[in-house]
């Protein structure tokens, strides 16, 4: 295990010994080990020095800094209070037992077995499989059924998540520059978890439909008979 000195510690991390020693009095940083009459410091407080860091760079005070580290128990890392998609990818995946992936197969056979894996749906883990997505593989199945191999739905995967991680980060973006740098009171966990499901709340309830609504009208093909005359349609010219 690696210890450092202070003035170790501090070269580590560009973080002023004296400044270390502030964010002690703070609560921010852990209180160093000793070592006989020497203060000695674990990688842990090399980490936590760089998370400081890095959420004073997003505009955070140190009394909010705080606050996050006092909730991290509850809500794990704390990068997953600023980004609503950490959350969501621990949920989508899960890990399925062999009889768990021939019952979701079905009669589809072994071939469409081996598709899956050739395209990322499924992944070998030990005497297990892993779904990287849940919702992603199930849409998989619908499509071959209905005659969409499991390579092509690959591709249109990968093309609606690329599109929507963009969008995605443009959209949490625009709605934190126009917040500021404030909070709402209520502490930064709490502040923070309500923009989520916020964000999360506006994406289930438009995201969905209006691709949905989009690719019907792209996809949509019109009736050559929609917009001809009524007489004309029924003298039959």
């Amino acid at each position: 295990m690696a210890r450092y000195t202070r003035a170790e510690l501090a070269d580590l991390s560009g973080v002023a010994p004296r400044t270390i020693r502030y964010y002690h009095s703070l609560g921010v940083l852990p209180k160093p080990d000793r070592a006989g009459k020497e203060v000695v410091y674990a990688e842990s407080h090399l980490d936590r020095l760089r998370d400081i860091l890095a959420m004073q760079a997003r505009g955070l005070r140190l009394d909010a800094i705080r606050e996050v580290f006092d909730a991290e128990p509850q809500a794990g890392d704390w990068r997953t209070l600023f980004d609503p998609r950490a959350s969501q990818s621990v949920e989508r995946s899960t890990s399925l037992d062999e009889a768990e992936v021939a019952a979701m197969l079905g009669d589809r056979g072994a071939d469409v077995l081996a598709d899956l894996v050739a395209a990322g749906y499924l992944q070998r883990r030990g005497a297990r499989w892993f779904v990287a997505d849940r919702s992603m593989f199930k849409a998989a199945l619908v499509l071959y059924d209905v005659g969409i191999d499991i390579t092509l739905s690959g591709v249109l995967r990968t093309m609606v998540q690329t599109r929507i991680t963009g969008l995605a980060e443009e959209l949490v973006q625009t709605v934190r520059d126009a917040a500021g740098t404030g909070y709402g009171g209520e502490g930064v966990e709490g502040d923070l978890l309500r923009f989520r499901e916020r964000m999360l709340a506006v994406a289930w309830e438009v995201g969905g439909a209006t691709l949905a609504a989009e690719i019907e009208r792209v996809a949509a093909v019109e009736d050559p008979t929609r917009h001809r005359d009524p007489a004309r349609a029924a003298s039959g010219r």
